[in-house]
């Protein structure tokens, strides 16, 4: 038998990917393909100092989908429940370039709490859901949260947050707060709220080879200084200066190639940057391209010992597809605050993530509240319908703007079987492969929260002294998701210790093939109340631990905090 290419390919280069590749070529020697569809923005990633990046100060550059998933190309079918079929379009697409949806994120990294991976035991069941508790408890995720805020370089403060598990320092102090911020923190701690620093993976100081952050606001179209903490020019970065990482930027996916049994993968199949179709044989291969793209690409992996799709026994594959219920109230105020200036968010409340005392079974959890929040001069002007002004109003002087500032909840959004990823039967993307074909439909549980904390939003901003305070898009039955969701792609490779009821065993292995792993969101179980990137970075080194050292991956992690 001919010897593997690579001890690891790994398909997909953010959050888990990037860390993945880190553990298994830096910590474990091992010799590791990455495969990334997007390019490479990072022109000095493997060189001994990283310069800049490709990005800019530049809103055009990121709504023309620099570095982002191009719906022409790329398209997506969707269910819109308006118009009662499934449609073409943009939804939910992700950062496409070394990094991901790294590149995307705000920064935004808290730690979930002990109730997230308990939401049965600890809320009971839902109808018309299937709420499950975690395979794993809180401890086991302590050491690689650690660990992974360490890599990834993540601003804080310790002890700030009563409602947060107990834990150690933050590698850096938080940063400077922004104006727009500051105005809700008065306010919410005049309510009764707890306000503190948001952790976030963004330098507040000279961190690890990069620079600190100048609170340009254009966080979320990736950063020019490379100053926030996207995989790439992190542990991407550190594995291809350790010598064992080959980074294949793109180079698409459409295959996991697998022996005639099906119970082993010998590689992976792809269109590489000049449009030749390539075979890269491998002894592991670890899928993390998204719970949207892994399930696609699984699906896509049919074969006669797999005939419903890679790992699909159970059906489940592209099932239970989560989001966040991501719904923000906007408010104005009398006196200029420039809520564009500085990082996205950089204080947070989690008072309605925990039942209160005298709370009834009947309680609604809430989620996590970013405090402030920004806008960009053309979001704003290709906002519809502003009867106020004319677009030439809004675009030039931008003084509705300047006055303007929101409060977002990331609210957790249920477990349905029937919300899913499919292969769309007619529609084909540039690449020749079927498109991502969403079902998603809201769940009645998640209009009674909105509406129930919407209140408690605007009573934050009323106390902030708003003038006028704009409700977030209702929610209905003919709402279509994507106005409402955020891009936090959750649940569609589930985890579990039952084949019958999962896709992946606990710590992230398909249960019908031995060697392929899942390293994205898609393995939750639940969705949780907090943003998830760091949750995810930590389950992705835990798999890259397990994979090293089975029943010892602690042991993986370095006591040199310098390594």
């Amino acid at each position: 038998m001919a010897t593997p290419d690579f001890d690891v390919v790994i398909i997909g280069s953010g959050p888990g990917g990037g860390v993945a590749a880190y553990v298994l070529s830096v910590l474990g020697g091992k010799k590791v393909a990455l495969v990334e569809k997007g390019r490479n923005p990072y022109p000095t990633l493997g060189d001994p100092v990283l310069r800049g990046s490709l990005f800019g100060n530049d809103e055009i550059k990121r709504r023309r989908y620099f570095a982002f998933q191009d719906p022409v190309i790329e398209p997506r079918v969707f269910w819109d429940p308006k118009a009662q079929k499934y449609v073409k379009g943009e939804v939910q697409g992700l950062g496409v370039c070394v990094g991901g949806g790294s590149v995307q994120y705000d920064g935004n990294s808290p730690r979930l709490q002990r109730l997230d991976l308990t939401a049965k035991s600890s809320f009971g069941d839902v109808a018309g859901a299937d709420v499950v508790d975690w395979p794993m408890d809180y401890d086991e995720l302590v050491p690689y949260y650690d660990e992974v805020e360490r890599l990834i370089g993540i601003q804080g403060q310790q002890g700030a947050d009563p409602f947060a598990e107990p834990r150690g320092p933050y590698p850096m102090p938080a940063g400077y707060p922004s104006r727009a911020d500051l105005i809700f923190v008065d306010a919410a701690k005049k309510l009764g709220y707890h306000p503190h620093p948001m952790p976030t993976a963004v330098n507040s100081v000279f961190y690890r080879g990069r620079p600190a952050c100048v609170n340009c606001g254009f966080c979320d179209g990736g950063c020019a200084l490379n100053a926030k903490g996207s995989t790439g020019v992190t542990c991407i970065r550190d594995a291809l200066l350790h010598g064992n990482l080959t980074l294949m930027d793109q180079c698409c996916a459409t295959q996991v190639l697998c022996e005639p049994s099906g119970g082993k993968a010998t590689g992976v199949q792809l269109i590489d940057r000049d449009g030749a179709v390539q075979t890269v044989t491998a002894s592991q291969v670890i899928l993390a391209a998204n719970a949207i793209e892994t399930p696609r690409l699984m699906l896509e992996s049919a074969s006669s010992a797999h005939t419903k799709g890679l790992g699909n026994g159970s059906g489940l594959v592209g099932r239970y597809l989560m989001y966040h219920k991501d719904f923000s109230l906007i408010a104005l105020f009398d006196s200029e605050i420039r809520s564009y200036r500085g990082r996205c968010i950089t204080k947070a409340i989690a008072d309605f993530t925990v039942k209160p005392a005298g709370a009834g079974a009947d309680w609604l959890r809430g989620g996590y509240v970013e405090l402030g929040g920004q806008i960009q001069p053309v979001a704003f002007g290709a906002e519809p319908d502003q009867p106020w002004f004319t677009h030439k109003d809004i675009m030039i002087p931008g003084i509705q703007r300047r006055f303007m500032s929101a409060i977002c909840m990331i609210a957790e959004d249920m477990p349905v079987k029937a919300n899913r990823v499919e292969l769309d039967p007619d529609v084909k993307d540039v690449y020749g492969r079927p498109v991502p074909r969403i079902t998603y439909n809201l769940h009645p549980r998640d209009k009674r929260m909105a509406d129930f904390y919407a209140e408690k939003l605007r009573a934050i901003a009323t106390e902030a002294g708003a003038n006028t305070v704009m409700p977030p898009t209702p929610l209905d039955a003919n709402q279509r998701y994507f106005d409402i969701e955020s891009k936090h792609l959750l649940g569609t490779t589930r985890m579990g210790t039952d084949a019958a009821t999962s896709v992946c065993d606990p710590w992230g292995r398909l249960h019908e093939v031995e060697n392929v792993w899942v390293c994205d969101g898609g393995t939750w179980p639940t969705s949780a109340a907090f943003n998830p990137v760091l949750t995810q970075q930590a389950l992705a080194y835990r798999t890259a631990a397990h994979m090293l050292k089975p029943g010892d991956e602690t042991s993986v992690i370095p006591n040199d905090t310098n390594a």
